[in-house]
């Protein structure tokens, strides 16, 4: 049990330096974890030996080490999903200015694997390894129409859906008849339900038994694209999704 704490406290350790702007000292991460300065030198002490922290010789301060990096770059050459589907990423973000995203569904969630910010005029940012709404993203809505209805009702009503913006569906009956047009059409759409201003366009991505597997969608404020209507957005989210799923042995049905 003792073991399974100490590791418990140190992925915490972590996951706080890693979402911090800035390196922590000892005191703070006590502070933010509400255990002992001592239990945290020593959890500390033993990332830093494996490299999993670095420490600033003048501030004394922790950030995250090269080690940890060198696991997330290890997942992305070794990972047969996010090495095909980034090249398809990168194309979006330099061709047409979008920002770029690959999700999976974990839990009640949608988990961020890939993140390709564009040299549009807008910033958004969603770290790989960081969560987000299902019922409130194109990303989450294109997962969501992956199951069956069944299971998205249920991951739909396990807890009150959040009101991210004051546009966010949270009635699961209007998002379920969403679901039905978004299987019909191939894509989902959010228009200011997870970021006020921003357009959001997302497309399953299957595998080779044809199960959805993840979602690609992009992300982008409506002035910041004149030239783009969200149907063209949706035509290039979709065709790169394709490329993904056939790249991972997909082949779609042939219409009879």
């Amino acid at each position: 049990m003792a073991g399974s704490q100490s590791l418990e406290r140190g992925l915490e350790i972590l996951d706080l330096l890693d979402k911090s702007p800035r390196p922590l000292g000892v005191r703070e991460i006590s502070r933010q974890m509400d255990i002992s300065a001592a239990i945290v030198q020593r959890l500390i002490n033993t990332l830093a030996e494996y490299n999993y922290v670095a420490q600033d010789k003048e501030t004394r301060r922790y950030s995250i080490g090269y080690r940890a990096f060198g696991l997330g770059w290890s997942l992305t050459r070794k990972d047969r999903l996010i090495s095909v589907a980034k090249p398809e990423l990168d194309r979006l973000a330099s061709d047409h200015l979008l920002n770029c995203y690959l999700g999976v569904l974990r839990g009640g969630r949608a988990i961020y694997i890939l993140s390709v910010q564009s040299d549009g005029p807008i910033a958004i940012r969603s770290a790989p390894g960081s969560l987000t709404y299902l019922h409130s993203t194109a990303l989450g809505k294109a997962l969501l129409a992956g199951l069956a209805d069944s299971d998205a009702y249920r991951l739909l009503t396990a807890e009150p859906l959040a009101q991210v913006t004051p546009h966010t569906v949270t009635d699961p009956d209007k998002i379920m008849a969403e679901l039905a047009d978004i299987r019909k059409s191939g894509y989902a759409t959010v228009r200011s339900e997870n970021i006020q201003g921003v357009i959001s366009v997302g497309a399953p991505v299957h595998d080779t038994s044809g199960s959805v597997i993840a979602a690609l969608s992009t992300a982008f404020a409506e002035w910041s694209t004149p030239e783009f209507t969200v149907e063209e957005v949706a035509k290039l989210v979709m065709d790169s999704a394709a490329r993904i799923s056939q790249a991972l042995g997909h082949q779609p049905q042939l219409p009879v």
